[in-house]
Formats: structure tokens, C-alpha cells, sequence
């Protein structure tokens, strides 16, 4: 059975997975991944499909009870989740959305700032459905980070988004990470979205990791930035698109088993 993942008090990790392995039946989906993310960083996560991401954000999300495995897993006390659907409750108002599983004026009043941050005051009494879909996921945000978490797990938030809305998403999300500064671990098939969003992207082949690229880049990066063609050449070589390419000194990657 998998383990389970237990409290993290030990400073400055936020995250750390040490020999986590995860097999359904026959197949080995992680093996022995050791990962730690420090306080406040941002880590994205690619990979092709079946290379584990989502295996490892489940299993560090405490997600994958049924999935046998082995290894450790120690996470920090507050720990919140936004997935690629917004997952809002259609029978509870936006404001009531937000606040889930809280009570109390402090808390609602949390809410209604959180709210207030990603662009809906005002909307607190509205319906799910009345929402266009990157309403919905302004939302999704406003409540994964309404209780102040010490890490954000985000399961590709973005995905389902058009690509101007996207940009703008990605815009909010700094700027709701500079204001709350929780730990990230982003999975994401977007490449351009893990280099202008992260610190450091892993690449994740075959349940391993094959690369660990710091990103070198000002927080408020744009796709214009003339690094940021390197670092995605750099990427895209480890997924097995396109030649290899030979980085310069400031693309600071590394391998790692």
C-alpha cells in the first residue's frame, strides 16, 4: 500500500519525497523519487503522458491510498490543491465556494477578500454557472489559498483555458504568490507555462527524473525575454523534441536519477 505522507516541521524544506516508489500491478510508475522544495519556491513539473506527474502529485497530496508503493513523504501542516477544473460546487454560492469546510465571520470575510484579489468582489452571491471558465478558476485560486497554505499543488489549473486568458491567469498567479508566498508544484504539459512560471522545472521520464533546470529569469518574465527560447530548446531536447542543445552557462540544469 502507498504510504502516507506525514508532517514536514523540519526548516527550510516545505516538501520532501525520499525513495518514494509507486507500481499499479506490473508497472512502475515512480521510481524512487527523491524531490524536496524549499519555503516559497516554485517547481513545475513536465513530462510526456504516463511518465508519472500525476502519480507523484497524488501521492504527495496524500491522494493514492489504493496505488501500492513505498518511500516517504513529509509535507507541511497546510497543503492546498487547484486542478485543471475549477471543481466549485454548482449548489453553493461563489462566496460559499470559497470558504468551504470554514466557518465564521473571520472566515468569510477571508473569502471575501481572496475574492477581492483575483478580480470577483462583488460576485460573492453568484452561481457557479454564471461564471465564465476563467471566472471559475479565479476562483479555484481564491479558495486554494484562502487558508494561507504552506504549499499549493496545482494540477495543470491552466489547461482548460483559452491562450489570452491563460496569460492573464499566469499574470494573477505571481502576483497572488508574491502577496501569499506559498511553496508551488505545478504539472504542466505546457513547456512556455513551466519557464515563465517556475523556479525550477524537473523533467520526469519513465518515473525518474532525467533533468533539474533552474530558471535564471527575472520573477516578471515574459516569452520575449531572450533566455527564455534557451531554456525551452533545453526542455523540449529533454522530452525528445528537437536536437540537443548546448547551454550556455546560465542555464543552470542538471541530471538526476
Amino acid at each position: 500500500m502507498a504510504t502516507h505522507p506525514r508532517e514536514l516541521t523540519a526548516p527550510p524544506a516545505v516538501l520532501r519525497t525520499t525513495a518514494l516508489r509507486r507500481s499499479f500491478g506490473e508497472r512502475h510508475v515512480l521510481d524512487g523519487v527523491n524531490l524536496e522544495i524549499g519555503r516559497g519556491e516554485f517547481v513545475a513539473l513536465i513530462g510526456r503522458s504516463g511518465s508519472g506527474k500525476s502519480t507523484l502529485l497524488r501521492a504527495v497530496a496524500g491522494l493514492d491510498d489504493t496505488v501500492d508503493g513505498s518511500g516517504e513523504v513529509l509535507v507541511p501542516e497546510r497543503v492546498s490543491l487547484v486542478f485543471q477544473d475549477s471543481r466549485l460546487l454548482p449548489w453553493l454560492r461563489l462566496l460559499d465556494n470559497v470558504v468551504l469546510g470554514q466557518s465564521g465571520a473571520a472566515a468569510r470575510e477571508r473569502g471575501r477578500a481572496m475574492l477581492a484579489e483575483v478580480g470577483l468582489a462583488g460576485r460573492e452571491r453568484a452561481w457557479p454557472h454564471e461564471l465564465s471558465g476563467g471566472e471559475q478558476q479565479r476562483a479555484a485560486l481564491a479558495r486554494s489559498l484562502v487558508g494561507e497554505p504552506q504549499l499549493l499543488l496545482a494540477d495543470e489549473p491552466f489547461g482548460a483555458l483559452d491562450a489570452l486568458t491563460r496569460i492573464r491567469m499566469h499574470a494573477l498567479l505571481r502576483a497572488l504568490l508574491r502577496t501569499h508566498g506559498p511553496a508551488v508544484l505545478l504539472v504542466t504539459h505546457d513547456v512556455d507555462e513551466a519557464v515563465l512560471l517556475a523556479d525550477r522545472v524537473l523533467v520526469i521520464e519513465d518515473g525518474a527524473f532525467s533533468l533539474d533546470l533552474r530558471i535564471d529569469l527575472p520573477a516578471e518574465r515574459t516569452a520575449e525575454h531572450p533566455d527564455v527560447s534557451r531554456y525551452r530548446a533545453r526542455l523540449l531536447a529533454a522530452l525528445g523534441i528537437g536536437a540537443p542543445v548546448t547551454s550556455p552557462a546560465s542555464l543552470s540544469g542538471r541530471t538526476s536519477s
